[in-house]
């Protein structure tokens, strides 16, 4: 089968990782797939990750993250080239949060759509679409990530065509502390306690550097930031002249290399406030599955997860965590969870479902 896919795609955001990640299953089955990505982002720009765009994708469109909150994205005149997707044959056509697409512009041409493919519309939007062409689609399939979207969107989605379909984990990859490390040009010592921070917008990391700071006194704990979006490396390098346990390395890397940091570090650190919509931690089910036990605040970017991740309400909490890391304590526990977890939610078992959706929709 050959399947289209229009979605962000080797960006730094959780709608890429979806994408990719479900994209790549398929293609390790044997199906054909091309991309339909797009060229930039309006307002913020993309965050593209190091690496280059593989033979099948297509830049051909202008992405507004903001799209669920306006009325009618068509007063932007957002890009929109549709030759490709008229153009190029498939059977399945998947699009990744419809809203930040432009909508208005896909509209015209989604009969041509309907008439050669099955269309399966994957909901990352945590707000009711105020948008008015959003409505106007009929989508075969539309699915949602929890139960949580289902309630918050009851009323703008059509019941009977409406799924239950989890965001995918990556796979399983275990990986060796020092090897890993090796290939960074990363401390050998396996005193050296590394917390990496990833996904965050490094500034908010201000608040728990005291916490690292006491931490010193006990451990030789080293915080290292991974970040390449602008905001992010002024704050990272602010608090690297500052704090001389903390290092920096600007870097939007592929999931290979980022799997590297994953291993060479002794706990993933994700210190993100909540968001005022429905959020799913993407960066979570991204990191879930190098086995490194992950530290998150308790909010609703995680509410869903239950014993796979160590939470924290308060730094005293993250205190807690970070030494039961660092001294072994109920590490295993979790990391047992967050293995079960990742293989019930694997990528494979999600492009599978979505599989059996499209078809049962034919």
């Amino acid at each position: 089968m050959k399947i289209a896919i229009m979605s962000p795609w080797n960006d730094c955001c959780g709608v890429s990782a979806h994408a990719e990640l479900i994209g790549k299953e398929w293609m390790n089955q044997g199906h054909e797939i091309v991309v339909f990505a797009p060229t930039d982002e309006r307002v913020g720009g993309r965050i593209p990750v190091e690496t280059e765009d593989e033979r099948f994708v297509y830049r051909n469109w202008e992405m507004f993250r903001y799209g669920a909150k306006v009325e009618d994205e068509s007063d932007l005149d957002l890009y929109f080239d549709p030759s490709p997707v008229v153009n190029e044959n498939y059977d399945l056509f998947v699009i990744e949060k419809p809203c930040l697409t432009p909508l208005g512009k896909l509209l015209k041409i989604f009969d041509v759509i309907k008439r050669k493919a099955t269309t399966i519309a994957v909901m990352h939007e945590g707000r009711v679409p105020k948008n008015i062409n959003f409505y106007k689609f009929d989508w075969d399939v539309i699915t949602l990530f929890d139960e949580r979207y289902k309630k918050l969107l009851a009323d703008a989605l059509p019941a009977d065509k409406t799924y239950i379909v989890p965001y995918p984990c990556h796979p399983i990859v275990e990986g060796n502390m020092l090897e890993a490390r090796s290939k960074l040009d990363l401390s050998q010592d396996e005193n050296t306690k590394i917390i990496l921070a990833y996904g965050i917008r490094l500034k908010n990391l201000r608040e728990v550097l005291p916490i690292f700071k006491e931490l010193r006194k006990t451990y030789d704990v080293v915080l290292l930031m991974l970040a390449s979006y602008e905001e992010s490396v002024g704050a990272a390098k602010d608090i690297a002249r500052e704090y001389e346990f903390t290092m920096f390395r600007k870097e939007a890397p592929p999931i290979s290399r980022l799997y590297t940091y994953f291993h060479a570090s002794n706990a993933i650190l994700i210190h993100k406030g909540p968001a005022d919509y429905l959020p799913t931690s993407s960066t979570v089910h991204l990191c879930l599955g190098s086995m490194r036990p992950i530290l998150c605040p308790d909010n609703n970017f995680v509410e869903v997860l239950n014993g796979e991740i160590m939470k924290y309400s308060n730094l005293d909490e993250l205190r807690e965590n970070l030494v039961d890391v660092f001294d072994g304590r109920n590490v295993q526990s979790v990391l047992s969870n967050a293995r079960k977890y990742v293989i019930k939610n694997s990528a494979s078992n999600v492009a599978n479902t979505l599989m059996r959706l499209a078809q049962s929709a034919k």
